[in-house]
């Protein structure tokens, strides 16, 4: 049996350093509404879809370079997209830096 699957393809534009999570997320859910209004079933976002491109800047303070990680999926800012996608039946795939602790030591 065959089955169609419509994908959207979540481009986002630059995301200004100083632009916030939860102002990034509620672009995601915008572009979430749009891509379910068109009849899609996935939209998927580029690689760290939640902040601007970090790589690009020298960072000598290691603080700051974790704020661009996130360390729980979902997390409290986050949550919303979760429940936009449950709430319109949609799927999403959401590229994120991860910051994890495994045997006491920082993951990235």
């Amino acid at each position: 049996m065959t089955r169609i699957v419509t994908i959207a393809a979540g481009q986002l534009g630059p995301i200004a350093r100083s632009e916030t999570r939860t102002a990034v997320v509620a672009r995601l859910m915008a572009l979430m509404r749009e891509a379910r209004a068109c009849g899609c079933d996935l939209i998927v976002y580029p690689e760290l879809a939640l902040t601007t491109f970090f790589p690009r800047w020298y960072f000598e303070d290691q603080a700051e370079i974790e704020g661009f990680f996130e360390r729980e999926m979902p997390g409290p800012e986050t949550q919303a997209l979760f429940d936009l996608a449950r709430e319109l039946g949609i799927g999403f795939c959401l590229g994120y830096a991860e910051l994890t602790l495994e045997a006491g030591l920082v993951r990235r």
